[in-house]
């Protein structure tokens, strides 16, 4: 099976360096497997993995879409026909989601940061709660349906360098979900308040030695736990971030992936702090 934009993602450094020309490593993998770009432009792979790389990429379908359409959106209508071969049914409860079968059709429902969303088995995703869902969640909604995620969540707080096999990734982690975050709210408490409320977050800061703290159910089965500690220039202390998941994280998304999802929950938190602009 040829590699997908999202297959190409975990291939690549995933630093957003953005020394392809695309703005971040995602946009750029979605534009490889379109055919829209080469591999070689990314100047960060060694010669040994851009050498692999090319030799599975193959053919990739090109996605028939607008010019100039969102790298999300090609992507998003790309993978959606991974999870056409899971037997909704048997993995409903292992995913924290709801089954159903309408019109000899059938249905996940699940939760993705504060909206409901009804996923078919064609990958079709459509919203319960009236927010349109975005290429982005659609996106999430099938990589995570795509892992049949089975068991329960230990609740024991880690990092993501606790993780095993991370030590290339911490770098990008960092970089791209919790520095970005200390960026945008460094002194700017009320507005992360407001955005962590906006998607659902619950205050949970009276459990921390922290001057914030905020759990989310991202999805069903991957709770996020934001701490944040505001700056004391007096003290020359900056302001810090860190997000933390279940150790049982791994059971229901791949290292990879996490850390889009990660870098993906940073900018929505953002979004609501901040809007659009």
């Amino acid at each position: 099976m040829p590699l997908t934009a999202v297959d190409i993602y975990k291939r690549l450094p995933q630093t957003n360096c953005a020394r392809c020309g695309s703005p971040s490593c995602f946009v750029f993998a979605t534009k490889v497997a379109l055919r829209q770009e080469v591999i070689e432009k990314c100047v960060v792979l060694s010669e040994a993995e851009l050498k692999d790389l090319k030799g599975v990429i193959g053919e990739v379908r090109t996605v028939m879409t607008e010019a100039g359409a969102n790298a999300y959106a090609q992507a998003a209508e790309e993978i959606k026909g991974r999870i056409k071969g899971i037997d909704f049914k048997r993995h409903a409860n292992g995913l924290g989601a709801e089954y159903l079968k309408k019109d000899d059709k059938e249905y996940l429902t699940l939760i993705f940061l504060n909206h409901k969303y009804r996923v078919s088995r064609d990958g079709d995703v459509t919203s319960e709660d009236g927010v349109s869902p975005s290429a982005w969640a659609k996106i999430f909604l099938i990589i995570y349906i795509n892992m049949r995620g089975e068991g329960g969540i230990k609740n024991e707080w880690i990092s993501f360098g606790d993780l095993p096999k991370t030590f290339a990734k911490q770098k990008s982690f960092k970089d791209n979900s919790e520095d970005v975050l200390v960026k945008n709210f460094s002194g700017k408490k009320t507005q992360l308040k407001t955005a962590c409320n906006a998607i659902g977050g619950t205050d949970v800061s009276s459990e921390f030695k922290s001057d914030m703290a905020y759990r989310f159910s991202v999805f069903p089965k991957i709770p996020f736990l934001l701490l944040f500690w505001e700056e004391i220039p007096e003290e020359d202390f900056p302001a810090r971030v860190k997000i933390l998941m279940d150790r049982s994280v791994l059971t229901f998304i791949d290292i990879e992936s996490l850390v889009f999802l990660a870098e993906g929950f940073s900018r929505e938190l953002i979004k609501q702090g901040f809007g659009d602009s």
